[in-house]
């Protein structure tokens, strides 16, 4: 906690913006037009010894915004908040302290809970402003979430994630009739106040009556990224090493569009005519032909025009038709070359930030799977622990502001299995493994797997399925398996009648119920069938033998 004395304050408020402010700004500008589409056409510079003022401007015209290629890179990132496993826990002095901090989780800002929260806002400030700030403002009530955008601080000094003091610049005012004031204001937080000053020329002077006590006593905010950059001095984005590629993209991108307006259509050519209507003079009673526009000529082509031509007399005349007419077919080979270099951009862009790159899926409508999985799971792990960094701090601000010496701590554990193979690829891996002997521990361990993927969006299934790897006894033989194992009938039965019994079931008894509670249920199931199996042998004359009948 740093507590500022005026002396030091009037200097940072004198002195240049810090050259990695600077910097950091220059950087998040290029953030904003690939990763939010924002200021793309202004970004695209012309082609110097290339392109002329005409094609410049018509590439600008018709260009698309790499939005859509960080949508799809980042994707993979919304496992982190939907894979399984996970925790949350806070320690406050007394029970309504923690049933309070938990009223305000569950309904932090804008409708959403926490998590939530984080990741449909954070999350996107994490990559496209990661020296920009969550700061908590506050009233005599409550204190909430606003974002710091870079171009607006003048400076601050970070301790890890949080700040110690922080300087907003561009800080307006307007007088009565609604006309600017001259000078800047400049705002300025540390541990013990929320201070503005006013700057004309080079006197700074205090407001005193917008300048308040900081009830937090510390500053409630903390940078967006917790990635430095290899010189230590600001923030970076998780996408930084990718951007110089989202140039290169940008730019094939706009210039595959171009050739698409210019030379994607089929040109359609014929030899003219004379306008049936003027007979080629352009006038039709001594006026513009209504026609043909004075041109003496049409060439609107109608289903029921009839292009006339003469009868060859002669071997000696060359026969026209059927080139009178037809189409100049543009070269496809440079728009293939275009969509396969950008294509290749991506794989490259893909590869830096995961590590591998996707399959090619079957169809166009289905996600290719990566081809390695380990450097995935390796980097969501990592945004995973920027995620649960971002989550702890928000709870211990929003807790020592609302509970005060009532709140302790908390601890946040992301879940980390991430699922990122589709269902199809488990399944595979599941029976390569099967076929290959492996352990029934393994074996369960990728058949839960493969339901957590499959339902990854249905929790009751999920449960459901998860409970049947539990209870199936030899879940993973086959019944023509099971007929060859030397096994007592009784067993055999458990497995014949497993598929009977548990469709019996109700799916709010098997998701309520433990796995204790349903193998109890099975054997009683299993205990009936078979008195009335033996009930059915005894009135069966002929019929002998101990155990169950199961066939």
């Amino acid at each position: 906690m740093a507590l500022l004395q005026l002396e030091e304050i009037y200097n940072l408020i004198n002195s240049d913006t810090p050259d990695w402010v600077n910097k950091a700004r220059k950087d998040e500008k290029k953030l904003q037009v690939h990763i939010n589409g924002i200021g793309t056409v202004e970004y695209l510079t012309q082609i110097e010894g290339i392109e002329n003022e005409k094609q410049f401007a018509l590439r600008k015209k018709t260009a698309t915004s790499n939005k859509f290629v960080f949508e799809n890179l980042l994707r993979p990132v919304d496992k982190c908040f939907s894979a399984s496993g996970g925790s949350r826990f806070v320690r406050t002095k007394t029970d309504s302290s923690k049933e309070l901090l938990l009223s305000k989780i569950e309904k932090f800002h804008g409708g959403y809970g926490l998590k939530k929260w984080i990741q449909e806002i954070q999350s996107g400030k994490y990559y496209s402003s990661p020296n920009g700030v969550v700061f908590f403002e506050w009233n005599e009530t409550e204190t909430y979430p606003t974002f710091k955008d870079i171009a607006f601080i003048k400076n601050y000094q970070r301790n890890g994630r949080n700040l110690e003091w922080i300087v907003f610049e561009g800080v307006k005012r307007t007088d009565e009739i609604g006309k600017e004031k001259p000078g800047e204001y400049f705002r300025v937080v540390d541990s013990f106040a929320d201070y503005l000053f006013y700057k004309l020329d080079k006197n700074i002077t205090l407001v005193e009556e917008e300048t308040y006590f900081n009830p937090f006593q510390y500053v409630p905010a903390f940078t967006n990224s917790n990635i430095l950059d290899s010189t230590l001095t600001y923030n970076v984005s998780p996408v930084a090493s990718v951007i110089d590629l989202a140039d290169h993209y940008l730019r094939t991108t706009s210039v595959k569009n171009i050739y698409e307006f210019l030379h994607g259509y089929p040109i359609f050519w014929a030899y003219v005519e004379p306008c049936r209507a003027c007979d080629g003079t352009g006038l039709y009673n001594g006026e513009t032909c209504h026609v043909c526009n004075g041109d003496r000529h049409t060439f609107r082509k109608d289903v029921t025009d009839v292009i006339k031509l003469k009868t060859p007399t002669s071997n000696d005349e060359p026969k026209l038709a059927p080139d009178i007419a037809g189409y100049i077919q543009p070269d496809l080979e440079t728009w293939k070359e275009q969509r396969i270099e950008l294509e290749w951009i991506y794989n490259l862009m893909n590869y830096s930030v995961w590590g591998t790159i996707q399959e090619r899926a079957e169809n166009e409508t289905a996600t290719g799977a990566f081809i390695d999985v380990q450097p995935v799971n390796d980097r969501l792990n990592k945004f995973s622990d920027a995620f649960e960094q971002t989550e702890k701090l928000i709870i211990d601000i929003i807790g020592k502001y609302y509970l005060l010496t009532n709140y302790d701590s908390c601890s946040v554990n992301y879940g980390r299995r991430f699922l990122v193979e589709p269902p199809d690829k488990v399944w595979q891996k599941y029976q390569e493994a099967k076929a290959k002997g492996a352990p029934k521990e393994v074996l369960n361990y990728m058949l839960i797997q493969y339901y957590q993927s499959e339902f990854k969006d249905d929790a009751e299934s999920l449960a459901v399925a998860q409970k049947a790897v539990l209870i199936e006894p030899f879940i993973h033989k086959s019944d023509e398996e099971i007929d060859k194992l030397p096994i007592t009938q009784e067993d055999k039965a458990k497995k014949y009648y497993f598929n009977e019994w548990w469709k019996s079931l109700k799916r709010d008894d098997i998701i309520m119920k433990t796995p204790e509670q349903l193998n109890a249920m099975f054997d009683t199931y299993i205990l009936t069938k078979k008195i009335q199996n033996d009930d059915a042998r005894q009135e069966t004359p002929g019929v002998q033998g101990d155990g169950m009948e199961v066939r």
